[in-house]
């Protein structure tokens, strides 16, 4: 079983092959979207999309990054959570909450989803946010690319919402890669 120390190795070495490590690029007037790329290797989740996800989903569990408060738990599953439609709402450690929604779905490729109704601070900057997560087996093991969009509520709004993506949320979504890899390997 690897170390969460290789597992960051493994991602380091993704990243070198995919190019990149991050980006934040504008989409558009009033759309900011986070790009990260990484590696699970074979020996800890092989190509089993199904563990990946599930990882993916239950590595951003208890990840507190800067002002960002960590995911504690959910409630009102409407359904499981590979079916497009299925609504949770998703509880943060410091008492708010945002509603999460799967919007589409591809067995052992892909998954998206859409976060709104935010109770804490970004509900004066964001309309939504979309999640997407690829899966794509390569000969270390599985290449994950995950990219998260944001909407912002106007071009204003815009402008603060780039610098919570840049100096924010590319952090928050770097502690979870650290956790969803840790969690792999388990």
């Amino acid at each position: 079983m690897e170390t969460t120390t290789e597992a960051t190795a493994l991602v380091a070495a993704a990243n070198r092959r995919n190019g990149t490590r991050h980006e934040v690029r504008c989409v558009g007037k009033r759309q900011i979207a986070a790009i990260r790329n990484f590696g699970v290797s074979r020996s800890t989740a092989g190509f089993q999309f199904c563990r990946c996800r599930r990882c993916a989903a239950e590595g951003a569990y208890r990840v507190r990054f800067a002002l960002l408060p960590a995911v504690v738990g959910t409630s009102g599953n409407t359904g499981q959570w590979d079916r497009p439609g299925s609504v949770r709402t998703v509880h943060l450690a410091d008492g708010t909450t945002a509603r999460e929604e799967v919007t589409d779905y591809e067995s052992g490729r892909y998954f998206a989803y859409r976060t709104s109704d935010y109770t804490f601070a970004l509900r004066h900057l964001a309309a939504f946010a979309e999640g997407q997560w690829w899966f794509k087996p390569d000969a270390n093991g599985t290449a994950v690319r995950w990219t998260y969009t944001f909407q912002a509520k106007n071009w204003l709004t815009s402008i603060l919402l780039r610098l919570f993506v840049r100096t924010q949320w590319v952090g928050y979504m770097r502690t979870c890669i650290v956790h969803v890899q840790g969690h792999c390997a388990r």
